[in-house]
């Protein structure tokens, strides 16, 4: 079995253990809720903060006596862990048929692949292995090595079929597919010619933008070379050209003004902040005058919830190598827009398309939790 026609095959006995994985990574993610009753049960009437503005480490001290969250904890990990060795078992089964893939595949492809050998990718990518997965986003053998993309495109599958709601199945695209809706919905009509995805990765949210707006050249932007590799494999197999190239997000090289559309997906939460204001400020320089820069972030800001909300929001950050969370739970990202010289910003909440392909978008606050919209800012170039 294969998820798509360029993924790591998948055998009979490694598609249990997967399936394994994502059952239980869904347990887990309803057994959260305990959480919230051990917090209200034990901790909420006694909770002081040690200090104003240090509350949330405060409770973080006091959740990790907690016996409940200890476990769920220690569950948790161990489930991403499971995912990233049985993952990486079937893409090291499939890597010889992949790189003999890429080699006799880029003599005909209708996108193109332009890598950088002297990048030097940002610490705050390469100093931790970001979702623990083994090696991170920048590891690189050699000239065909697709390693790290497969096993993030595998992986990123069985995680969301683990999530308690639907987030993109086996393409893992709801991302694009609601940042298309956003661009119907806040800009009807607009019509790209030259479109830039920012920290591309595998090209999961960039296909389907590409897919979306066909008259228009695509180019997806990493610092992982074997992760563009197998973004450039994985895009020609769904049939759509896109343009990869090894670059960073923060300096990308474009020169100004040579863009229509500039977005990032879930790119600014693995960034520092400054690095997100970079980042936000690059995508405005590169915008032709009427142009437009979307940013779509996960759906949560600090503002919008009470200490143990957002104590939960960041467990990732605390628990599973996402280090740099809080820069968007905590930061402004709308100020950022504006002060990169966007004009018309607007932030909220942007509904994933369902079935018939409806999707709304919500201006904040909302209500705290929910996994089916993604946080949105966006704005124009005058």
């Amino acid at each position: 079995m294969r998820f798509h026609p360029e993924s790591p095959d998948v055998d009979p006995a490694a598609l249990s253990r997967l399936r394994f994985v994502a059952a239980f990574k869904k347990e887990l993610y309803q057994l959260s809720a305990g959480n919230t009753a051990a917090y209200r049960a034990d901790i909420a009437t006694l909770f002081v903060p040690e200090s104003a503005g240090n509350e949330r480490e405060a409770l973080r001290e006091q959740m990790e006596r907690q016996p409940y969250f200890r476990g769920w904890s220690s569950l948790m990990r161990s489930a991403q862990d499971l995912m990233w060795h049985h993952t990486g078992r079937a893409v090291q089964d499939s890597a010889e048929r992949l790189a003999t893939r890429f080699r006799s595949m880029s003599n005909q492809a209708k996108g193109a692949i332009t890598l950088n050998p002297a990048l030097e990718a940002p610490g705050y990518l390469v100093d931790v292995d970001v979702h623990r997965m083994p090696g991170g986003y920048a590891a690189d053998t050699d000239d065909y090595d697709l390693y790290a993309g497969a096993l993030y495109d595998l992986g990123g599958a069985v995680y969301q079929l683990g999530m308690s709601s639907g987030a993109g199945g086996l393409l893992n695209d709801a991302r694009g597919r609601t940042l298309i809706a956003h661009l119907a919905e806040r800009f009807p009509g607009f019509a790209p010619a030259r479109i830039l995805d920012m920290g591309c990765n595998v090209g999961h949210n960039t296909v389907p933008l590409a897919a979306a707006f066909p008259q228009a050249e695509t180019v997806g932007i990493d610092i992982g070379a074997a992760l563009l590799r197998y973004a450039h494999l994985r895009a020609e197999g769904l049939g759509v050209p896109v343009h990869f190239i090894q670059a960073d997000a923060e300096r990308t090289g474009f020169e100004d003004a040579s863009f229509d559309l500039v977005v990032s997906q879930i790119v600014l939460h693995e960034t520092t902040p400054q690095a997100a204001a970079n980042i936000i400020r690059e995508s405005r320089r590169l915008l032709r005058r009427g142009g437009v820069a979307v940013h779509l972030e996960i759906p949560f800001q600090a503002s919008e919830g009470d200490t143990f909300q957002q104590f939960m929001w960041l467990w990732e950050q605390y628990y599973n190598a996402e280090p740099n969370i809080a820069g968007v739970v905590d930061g402004d990202l709308s100020g950022m827009a504006v002060a990169a010289g966007l004009e018309d910003v607007r932030i909220g909440y942007q509904d994933i398309p369902g079935a018939d392909g409806a999707s709304g978008f919500h201006a904040r606050p909302r209500s705290a939790g929910s996994l089916s919209q993604w946080l949105i800012v966006s704005g124009r170039a005058s």
